[in-house]
């Protein structure tokens, strides 16, 4: 991972900026008090993802440091204090991502969304619709400091072909008054295939309605902006919108996924698994269920503490994402057992499957604390359809115990 440069001669500062980054973010960080250590460590300028820089430093009183970082293509977060208003005109006139104020603290949680931002959603895919081609100039200019991929319509109808090329677009600015079809009806358009919790819309306009922004917000916009705005404006708003998607996803995926593995859980197991199972006596196709329970969990906790516990846990569940194909249901059952759905697969394919899994789990050594230990897995397979896909698992749950009763370490069909 690259890291964060920190340029500021008060230690304090650096010291609370480096901590609110380790303890908010995890980002690995390296600092510079003057402009002579700032070039030195920009001599591996690749190594950096992000800058910040105050504006004045004892041998760069004014914002030198900033033009020797922006000269690196490393964008910079400037930190200012109130008591240098005019320093802060100039700064603000360089092309820096942001600034913000050292005397405040809620000026460095933005900072840290910026970070978020800048780490997170490199790459994320925008879509610009306005048929005024300087209007988009002017959005792009806002937004050309973030490491977004943008794209551009001049009208609704081409936007709509954009966005089906590009089914990765996660943001649509649209202005209100274009040829053929509005904003509005194109908004209406795209709400009618993908919902706020999936794609973020900002509507636009220069237009003094007064009911506009209501508008566009009753048909399905996440926001709205009016012209002429700022960049700062646009910039945050853009943020904001793209994390509001992030965190919708996050809750969605905590409601299905594992904390502790990050592999689908129990819940998961049985939607999908339900529908996979009417699915295969429909279309007469073949499921396998694999139930796999780690040996002697508990002695693991008991010997090595529950950390050790833990670390075999993502462990092997790092290894069954990676063994698995991605049509095939990965779980965490609970506690120290898992549950695989292996999909249009034989019995006899999937034991040799699970046969190799076992000799890897029992071939892992898991280091931790200075302690090493290994473990082995016991598996039970079930095809038989039988009347439900409940019976299904309880099925192969039963070919598990029996594994653990023939000795452990193997699998039994």
């Amino acid at each position: 991972m690259k890291k964060v440069l920190i340029i500021d001669d008060d230690p304090i500062s650096t010291g609370f900026l480096k901590g609110l980054i380790s303890n908010k973010l995890n980002f690995p960080c390296e600092s510079a008090k003057n402009l002579k250590e700032a070039q030195s460590l920009l001599q591996n300028a690749d190594e950096f993802n992000i800058a910040f820089v105050d504006v004045s430093l004892p041998d760069a009183m004014q914002g030198e440091c900033i033009d020797l970082v922006l000269k690196c293509k490393i964008p910079v977060i400037a930190m200012t204090d109130s008591s240098k208003t005019e320093l802060q005109k100039k700064v603000l006139s360089k092309d820096i991502l942001d600034h913000v104020n050292k005397d405040s603290s809620s000026s460095f949680d933005y900072a840290m969304r910026l970070l978020r931002f800048v780490y997170g959603f490199a790459g994320s895919e925008i879509l610009l619709v306005d048929d005024s081609k300087a209007s988009r100039l002017q959005m792009k200019f806002s937004l050309n400091k973030l490491p977004l991929t943008i794209h551009e319509a001049k009208d609704a109808k081409e936007a709509l072909i954009q966005f089906k090329k590009n089914p990765e677009i996660k943001l649509i600015i649209i202005d209100k008054n274009m040829p053929n079809m509005s904003g509005i009806e194109l908004l209406q358009e795209l709400r009618r295939s993908h919902n706020m919790n999936e794609l973020a819309i900002i509507g636009i306009s220069a237009s003094t309605e007064p009911m506009l922004s209501v508008e566009f917000l009753k048909n399905g916009a996440n926001d709205f902006i009016t012209k002429p705005f700022i960049p700062e404006e646009m910039l945050s708003r853009v943020i904001l919108s793209l994390e509001m998607l992030y965190y919708i996803r996050l809750a969605e995926e905590s409601a299905v996924k594992d904390f502790l593995t990050g592999l689908y859980n129990r819940k998961y197991l049985y939607e999908t698994g339900k529908k996979l199972y009417e699915n295969a006596k429909r279309e007469h196709l073949s499921i396998v269920v694999a139930m796999l329970d780690i040996d002697y969990f508990k002695k693991i906790n008991d010997r090595f503490g529950h950390e050790a516990g833990d670390m075999a846990l993502k462990f092997l569940g790092a290894l069954l994402l990676k063994e698995f194909r991605t049509s095939d249901i990965v779980t965490r059952y609970g506690g120290e057992e898992f549950c695989i759905i292996l999909t249009n697969t034989k019995l006899k394919d999937s034991e040799i499957v699970m046969k190799s899994i076992c000799r890897k789990v029992e071939d892992m050594v898991i280091s931790i604390n200075n302690i090493t230990f290994r473990m082995t897995l016991s598996v039970g397979l079930n095809d038989k359809t039988l009347g439900s896909f409940d019976q299904m698992v309880a099925a192969s749950d039963e070919k598990l115990y029996q594994a653990k009763d023939e000795g452990r370490n193997r699998v039994v069909s």
